[in-house]
């Protein structure tokens, strides 16, 4: 039972050195990612920064736009629509209409006067006699004709010139018409360009983070390998040491024939065993039974006892292998070990 096996344990060491070269390769990865990620901002960062501030200075010019069209706005335009209000409204009454009425009379009257003298020193040169019927008739003919021309003439020129004045006064405020909007335009663009600004002064930065992230997620990819496969080793290693006939337990499930399932059957150490489950107790021996899997090995499920528990009660069914690890003789105690799944 004591006889050693002449089979070389598994090398895990190119394994080993594989997996310490692939974290190696990825942090050299991250590390070159990192470094052209510092590059990158230093390069970008004044042309960045450079680029903000003509933004900056382009929200100031339009911004003194903005406020340039508004008080022109303001302080010309808007007058000028109040007036252009008030004379329609004045426009559109009777007494403006009476007084246009009064005008066009008065004109009539000084036109009948103008003509009635111009009349009297023709006829006087033709030898006419001022006071004949004639005269008179002539006269007062030519006068009524010429005071209606006349008086036609003129109120049709004020007329001609208030609408004039009216057309004039209403092209000057359609040119301020778009002040407003012009004005409203400035003010998004300065609000716009300010928002561009800022974005470009933070866009260096974000872009310096984001690569690091890249890097810093390389270099973790590269850990992670090398940790699995080092826990892997680990796991391999673990259960090649359990089950190694260079062991107590090993050189006995040897002997019982079946080395690795009789090394199972007969391995009790609770620091070997995980997912413990109290499930029964023998009532012969009153030792309580458990389910349980060894550590690495999740697939397959035992049920049996825990050495610590056997040694208090039953010390001579306990060995203590070299390696300090507990083993119980079943046997000895009359319950089965066995795989329940």
């Amino acid at each position: 039972m004591g006889k050693k096996s002449d089979i070389a344990p598994p090398d895990y060491a190119p394994l080993a050195e594989a997996s310490k070269e692939a974290a190696q390769i990825m942090a050299g990865l991250g590390q070159n990612q990192l470094d052209f990620a510092r590059e990158q901002y230093d390069r970008s960062a004044p042309l960045l920064e450079d680029i903000a501030n003509q933004q900056m200075a382009a929200q100031a010019e339009q911004m003194a736009q903005a406020r340039d069209y508004y008080n022109y706005n303001k302080d010309t335009y808007r007058p000028l629509e109040k007036s252009i209000v008030q004379d329609a409204q004045n426009f559109n009454t009777e007494a403006y209409r009476e007084q246009l009425a009064s005008q066009a009379a008065a004109d009539t009257g000084r036109a009948f006067g103008i003509a009635n003298q111009q009349n009297q020193r023709a006829m006087a040169s033709m030898g006419v006699n001022p006071n004949s019927g004639r005269f008179a008739g002539v006269q007062q003919a030519s006068g009524l004709q010429q005071a209606a021309t006349r008086a036609a003439a003129m109120t049709g020129a004020r007329t001609q010139a208030t609408q004039m004045g009216y057309a004039r006064q209403l092209d000057a405020a359609g040119l301020g018409r778009g002040l407003a909007g012009a004005s409203a335009a400035a003010y998004g663009g300065a609000t716009g360009a300010g928002s561009a600004a800022g974005n470009s002064a933070q866009s260096a930065g974000q872009n310096y983070m984001g690569n690091m992230a890249i890097g810093s997620g390389t270099m973790g990819s590269g850990l992670n390998m090398q940790m699995q496969g080092l826990s892997t080793i680990l796991n391999n290693q673990t259960n090649a040491y359990v089950n190694s006939n260079d062991s107590f337990l090993g050189d006995l499930g040897g002997a019982l024939g079946g080395a690795a399932s009789m090394y199972k059957a007969f391995t009790s150490d609770r620091r070997l065993k995980e997912n413990i489950e109290e499930v029964d107790v023998d009532h012969r021996t009153a030792l309580t039974l458990y389910e349980f899997n060894y550590i690495g090995d999740e697939s397959r499920r035992y049920r049996g006892v825990m050495a610590d528990e056997v040694e208090w009660v039953y010390p001579e069914a306990v060995y203590e292998t070299k390696e300090g690890y507990k083993a119980v003789y079943y046997d000895m105690l009359g319950i089965e070990f066995k795989e329940v799944s």
